[in-house]
């Protein structure tokens, strides 16, 4: 299988992706973290490469790729001990959060960097548009956590004056005692504003809120009319957002997308980028996810994401080419 995709486009237009492989079709603490590259916009990769293994863990993105100036990469992995004998969302019993360096567009890497721990307990710098450049030099990004094994879910910011070598406390964006928080992104929009969605655990709406100080506060919660998962933004030309998800509200094997003209206010379904899986339930209990989008050339969008098991169980990333018409 190959799943849970990060892509970016770095400043020579080179693409990287990088992605889990597990052998087989069940996952088992045996999952590999690989990279490639493609120079003709998506149409073909190179061989890829291993970036990432332990044995007996789970090796997969935990924010993935993040580009800064400066031909500087800084790729956020995890690795994950999982026990699908233990309920809720995530049945992890260890993980670990590290960083690779590059410094030359992501052609080599420096050793991981020590762990990061924002949070009493897991940690992952989730937003899938990573990093974010401030006003006064600053970079700011996505992140969410825990405050016990699958429990007290909350999203926020976290912001870094050297290029991720080293993280601020959050800045909470999504947090309540009864509900959870996840899966969230952020992204500037037109007037200079940030907007942040987040998944609500539970299959429930996902929420929204904006910063008009690059991150300082936030606004109140309000709910989308979506329930997502995964969630990724990106800002279209005409300053339009597109949020592409895993629908949680319905068939939970489908990535749907919806897009908002008032700043995330309101949102309109677009369609499925990936649609639901006909696959017999017992193939389909890894969820399809992780859209990642970048601009590949004008007008032209690149996105990657793992659909639902085919009915043999197999997975296998999904390349899209998309039109920005707006």
């Amino acid at each position: 299988m190959h799943t849970m995709g990060s892509l970016a486009r770095v400043s020579t237009g080179r693409l990287i992706l990088t992605f889990t492989h597990v052998p087989g079709i069940h996952r088992c603490n045996n999952g590999t973290l690989m990279i490639s590259r493609s120079d003709n916009d998506g149409i073909t990769w190179e061989m890829p490469e291993v970036i990432d293994a332990c044995p007996q863990w789970d090796c997969v993105n935990m924010g993935g790729l993040m580009t800064f100036p400066s031909d500087h990469v800084l790729l956020a992995h995890g690795r994950l001990q999982i026990d699908s004998r233990l309920p809720g969302d995530e049945p992890c019993t260890d993980w670990r959060l590290a960083t690779k360096t590059s410094m030359d567009n992501g052609c080599t890497w420096c050793r991981s960097n020590s762990d990061i721990q924002l949070f009493p307990e897991w940690t992952e710098l989730y937003g899938a548009s990573n990093p974010h450049e401030l006003t006064d030099g600053r970079h700011m990004l996505a992140v969410i956590g825990t405050s016990g094994r699958d429990a007290g879910w909350k999203a926020g910011v976290t912001f870094t004056s050297d290029h991720g070598s080293t993280f601020t406390r959050p800045n909470i964006v999504a947090t309540h005692p009864r509900l959870g928080f996840g899966d969230m992104d952020i992204v500037r929009l037109m007037d200079g504003r940030f907007l942040a969605v987040a998944r609500v655990f539970g299959r429930q709406n996902s929420v929204f809120a904006h910063s008009s100080n690059d991150g300082s506060t936030w606004s109140q919660l309000r709910p989308t009319n979506f329930a997502g998962a995964n969630i990724k933004l990106h800002r279209l030309r005409s300053g339009a957002v597109l949020c592409a998800y895993r629908d949680e509200q319905g068939n939970r094997t489908g990535i749907a997308c919806s897009v908002s003209d008032d700043s995330g206010d309101s949102w309109g379904r677009v369609g499925w980028l990936a649609a639901p899986s006909e696959a017999p339930s017992a193939t389909t209990s890894f969820r399809s996810g992780y859209p990642n989008i970048v601009e590949v050339r004008p007008q032209q969008l690149g996105c990657v994401l793992h659909p639902a098991p085919d009915i043999n169980g197999n997975i296998d990333l999904c390349w899209i080419d998309l039109a920005d018409r707006t």
